[in-house]
């Protein structure tokens, strides 16, 4: 089973990068991804989405504030070019934060640390046992 995601991020370039990662990711569907943070948060709120890569730093709203208005249980991945926000993104309840601009590497690893995740341990062992069948 695969793990659904969207993106929120301001930067077309940004958006770009990060959607072209998860497609890379055999784990990741990418459902959704916005520029219009307005518009992501209702495609989240709306859609059963597993994990946000979410921008810090945004026009309209920040990615703290759009977090609070997330009315669905879903594992938050914060991202941002200044290191300084990290603290702050582990206070609002984000799994994870990764320092711009993203790198494989480091997103495969925010993206192993939710599938860590219990509610999520579940589905790869039925993944996982259904391809040992």
């Amino acid at each position: 089973m695969k793990l659904s995601v969207i993106i929120i991020d301001d930067s077309p370039l940004q958006l770009l990068i990060s959607s072209k990662l998860i497609r890379q990711n055999k784990h990741l569907n990418l459902i959704g991804a916005y520029t219009n943070p307005m518009l992501g948060l209702m495609a989240v709120n709306g859609l059963d989405v597993d994990i946000l890569l979410l921008d810090v730093e945004m026009p309209e709203i920040d990615g703290f504030a759009l977090k609070s208005q997330i009315t669905k249980p879903v594992e938050v991945i914060m991202n941002s070019t200044k290191p300084s926000f990290e603290l702050r993104a582990y206070s609002v309840g984000a799994i994870d934060f990764i320092n711009k601009p993203l790198k494989a590497e480091r997103l495969h690893s925010s993206i192993a640390k939710v599938m860590k995740e219990e509610k999520f341990m579940g589905n790869q062992e039925k993944a996982f046992s259904a391809v040992a069948s």
